[in-house]
């Protein structure tokens, strides 16, 4: 491995965790702001019990979502060098 190569590894990397980290915070962001606006709103137990589920779920579902996304962006960072 040369150093031209290393250093594409390298961009290549950083795009991943840059793009990974930025979709995570985007996608919980909107479901933390999504959760505020529909807590104004409830009055049944059931209806916030539901509520916590559907965040739990969304911030499971937003990891793989993310890696996705950042493997993208890896593969994009690598190819542009």
């Amino acid at each position: 491995m040369n150093e031209n190569e290393g250093e594409s590894m390298i961009k290549a990397f950083s795009a991943f965790l840059l793009t990974t980290i930025i979709s995570f915070v985007v996608m919980v962001g909107a479901l933390l702001i999504w959760v505020t606006i529909q807590g104004n709103h409830i009055t049944d137990p059931s209806v916030a019990d539901g509520l916590g589920f559907a965040v739990a779920y969304g911030v499971i579902a937003a990891v793989p979502i993310s890696v996705a996304i950042g493997i993208f962006g890896g593969i994009i960072g690598y190819l542009r060098n």
